[in-house]
């Protein structure tokens, strides 16, 4: 059912799940979980707190593909696809720094 609060901003190279917020751990040196919705013809997904290395597996596993979103309006924008660097790095920019990067994503 189409919910104009969960309206999004489609594009033609949709991935499977996007990535909506982070949680660091207690150093803050990484990120440790993710918020990931499900890509849907007319909305997005629940949210769903998964840890950041099951993203990773899915992704480097060729399973899943994961772009990030971010809320304005009420209305989900397209962010960046989701990449790894070393098989463990979340990230949006493929500089091959080994750090998680998903730009300036909410955190929970």
């Amino acid at each position: 059912m189409f919910d104009l609060h969960q309206a999004i901003d489609r594009e033609a190279n949709m991935a499977d799940f996007c990535i909506t917020a982070v949680r660091y751990n207690k150093d803050r040196e990484h990120i440790e979980y993710v918020h990931v919705r499900e890509e849907k013809p007319k909305t997005l997904g629940a949210a769903r707190m998964v840890s950041r290395a099951f993203v990773a597996d899915l992704i480097r596993l060729g399973k899943a593909t994961f772009q990030t979103r971010t809320k304005a309006d009420d209305i989900w924008k397209l962010g960046a696809q989701v990449h790894l660097i070393d098989d463990v790095y979340l990230t949006t920019d493929r500089n091959s720094t080994e750090r998680d990067n998903l730009g300036h994503l909410p955190e929970f």
